[in-house]
């Protein structure tokens, strides 16, 4: 029924509105699927072209290669000595996690799943598009390299829309790093494992017989070239539509065959997936409120199974350009230096190190730049600006002038070029109606969004929260597009002098990436050539005005500069309020202050922040998010603004109160605060009170 609904919807509305099976590189590999028979789609002859070395064995060999592997064998040994443990008791040990871990890709069941996936996302989405050249790129070199799959992870549909893509296109299905949450659940977890999922633990800490069985699993797949390796570098989803900073440990893993010579090279491919409509909205909205995310259960899925009666729009899936490990680490590391040990005892060098940290910014910046930017996520940027609602016709006008910002910057804008404004808006705002309405007077305000299910308790200052957060979602999908010529301009609108040196500006500049280094994403190493490049977009496209190597403020500060500070205003003030509920902590008798968990601190932080929003100190919602205050607490912390200790084996946290009201003083120049009053709030019958001077 829903599939009829969504074909009659596509037929039925202005063509001009819908976008075309072919699209600039894109194209829809939905549409075939309309007018053709699932079965015979899903049980069709697959010609598929498979690395060269590879010797074909199925999943249970590739177990017996792990436990004959000299890897593990030395690290069974390892552990027996440690905890003084029978071999026999070890071994069965290692079998255990590796049973736990391991895929069971079968044909039968990609066949089965290929027929269920169809029909799902032909029920959800108008149309998924693929950059057809990024495909055919894949085809010419799978042949002759190991590849590895980086994606960026905003839903729980990206690894379910790769394999998709990759059966599709008859490509080897890659075999998936997920997570141990979806292994327990019922027929769906045996599914996954069957179609290629291997399930991994989240943190494998000293556990040295793990790392040796995960690194062998992992290494020696790609050597062999079973399959395409997929994983997100992000190391999770993002609950907030920004992309996360890489993690490290799997693409270490993933590298060491190329740096320890077992392999001549990998190829690495960077996948950007937009979504105009995010399935989890609703969910990740609430669970960055505190709300904990629903266990993942079979049950749980069949309940949501009314989702397939709503619309999600379009999926646009880039293949990025393919990067050769040996190029990309040419000049820069040496694997000589690993000949005389053996491959499974050696670590990688401090200049391989930086190379994979150096290669997991690059992967993630690349998503970045190939993401496609929707008409909402440009509709959200300026709702979450006109709290109290804006006309339909003023949204219109400051929407297009924010796409004409982004395109400026490089962005990708799904725009039909034949259509009016007002017409895209007015789609998009059917598209998103559970967020949105239209009035009769034609404001846009937001609607009283129903929070999830399992959310119990919440109340009215929750809910609205969960509506500003789940817009702010589709407003942070663009924010990497602005960020850095925003610490630029926030400098210039907030500079009380008459000019700025290019030297204050980018000290100015330093400061705020490493406030910032947590929310986005930056390489360290290359701040002096952000800077200069945003400067010079500040100036050529911006009206930022330069005279003798200096800012001339008050020609420079214009609608830019205005509307990038206003972008940006919710992560300053929030930290601003973080910084100045970690000074009011009391000190203990010590004379040294409290020390708390992350978590106590980030909740704390939290509830003094709901406060402020009630008394109409402070009006930014999002300000709640528990990810934004737990970003700020990690950034104040590299900023030397806050300490770690470690009790029993858990990590308190406290300020350092100098160094902590330096940084509070430096971030109160970059954006208006308030006036804190007096403030108590009490958290399990204890009292916070925060003053107005601290």
């Amino acid at each position: 029924m829903a599939e009829q609904s969504r074909n009659s919807w596509i037929s039925k509305d202005d063509p001009k509105l819908v976008s075309a099976r072919q699209k600039d590189m894109f194209e829809d590999i939905l549409e075939d699927r309309r007018h053709s028979s699932d079965l015979r789609y899903s049980l069709k002859t697959r010609d598929v072209t498979m690395f060269k070395l590879n010797k074909p064995r199925a999943p249970m060999q590739i177990k017996e290669h792990v436990m004959k592997s000299d890897r593990v064998n030395f690290a069974i040994d390892q552990t027996c000595m440690d905890t003084k443990l029978p071999r026999e008791e070890v071994v069965a040990e290692a079998l255990s996690i590796l049973d736990e871990m391991a895929h069971n890709l079968r044909t039968g069941a990609v066949r089965g799943f290929a027929f269920f996936l169809i029909k799902v996302m032909k029920s959800l989405y108008r149309r998924i598009y693929v950059n057809v050249d990024g495909i055919q790129k894949i085809r010419g070199l799978i042949k002759e390299y190991p590849i590895l799959l980086m994606p960026s992870h905003r839903s729980y549909m990206d690894f379910l829309l790769m394999s998709y893509v990759f059966y599709n296109y008859d490509l080897p299905l890659p075999v998936i790093a997920a997570a141990m949450d979806f292994m327990g659940m019922k027929f769906f977890g045996w599914l996954l494992r069957n179609s290629g999922a291997f399930y991994i633990r989240r943190s494998f800490g000293d556990d040295h017989l793990y790392w040796a069985i995960f690194t062998e699993y992992v290494q020696c797949q790609i050597c062999n070239g079973d399959n395409p390796i997929e994983f997100y570098v992000e190391g999770t989803r993002s609950r907030t539509a920004k992309s996360y900073t890489p993690k490290f440990g799997m693409l270490s893993a993933a590298l060491e065959p190329y740096f320890k010579s077992h392999i001549p090279d990998i190829m690495v491919v960077p996948v950007s997936i937009s979504y105009d409509r995010i399935l989890e909205e609703s969910l990740y909205a609430y669970e960055l409120l505190g709300v904990p995310k629903p266990k993942e259960s079979t049950s749980g899925l069949l309940k949501a199974r009314k989702i397939l009666e709503e619309d999600f729009g379009n999926i646009h899936i880039f293949f990025g350009q393919p990067i050769s490990i040996r190029k990309y680490s040419e000049g820069f590391v040496d694997r000589s230096l690993h000949n005389l040990a053996p491959r499974y005892i050696a670590s990688l060098t401090n200049q391989e190190q930086d190379l994979i940290k150096k290669l997991g910014h690059h992967m993630v910046l690349t998503q970045q730049k190939h993401m496609v930017v929707s008409p909402w996520s440009l509709m959200a940027s300026v709702l979450m600006q006109s709290q109290g609602g804006v006309s339909l016709r003023q949204l219109a006008k400051e929407v297009e002038w924010v796409k004409r910002q982004a395109s400026n910057l490089g962005a990708y804008c799904d725009w039909p070029a034949s259509e009016s404004a007002e017409s895209v808006l007015r789609a998009n705002l059917k598209l998103h109606q559970n967020i949105v309405r239209v009035s009769q007077e034609d404001v846009v305000e937001l609607v009283r969004v129903a929070p999830p299910v399992h959310a119990k308790a919440t109340d009215a200052l929750m809910i609205t929260a969960g509506q500003h957060l789940m817009l702010s979602l589709y407003r942070n999908h663009i924010l990497h597009v602005f960020v850095r010529p925003a610490m630029i301009a926030i400098s210039v609108n907030t500079c009380n002098e008459e000019r700025l040196s290019i030297d204050d500006l980018f000290t100015k500049y330093t400061f705020l990436e490493k406030l910032l280094c947590k929310d986005f994403v930056f390489i360290p190493e290359n701040t002096k050539a952000d800077f200069d490049l945003a400067l010079l977009t500040l100036t050529h496209t911006c009206g930022v005005v330069m005279e003798d190597n200096q800012v001339i403020i008050a020609k420079s500060t214009n609608k830019h500069t205005t509307f990038y500070s206003h972008l940006f205003e919710p992560f300053l003030l929030g930290y601003w309020i973080l910084c100045q509920y970690l000074l009011s902590n009391h000190p203990n008798v010590a004379g040294k202050p409290l020390a708390k968990t992350q978590k106590n601190l980030v909740k704390e932080a939290q509830m003094l922040t709901a406060r402020l929003l009630q008394e109409g100190v402070v009006k930014h919602y999002e300000m709640l998010s528990l990810d934004m205050m737990s970003n700020g607490l990690h950034a104040l912390f590299a900023m030397g603004g806050v300490s770690k200790e470690r009790r029993d084996g858990v990590v308190y946290m406290y300020p350092n109160t100098r160094q902590l009201s330096t940084i509070t003083d430096q971030l109160a120049k970059f954006v208006d605060v308030p006036p804190l009053p007096s403030v108590s709030i009490n958290l399990h019958s204890k009292m916070i009170t925060v003053n107005a001077k601290l």
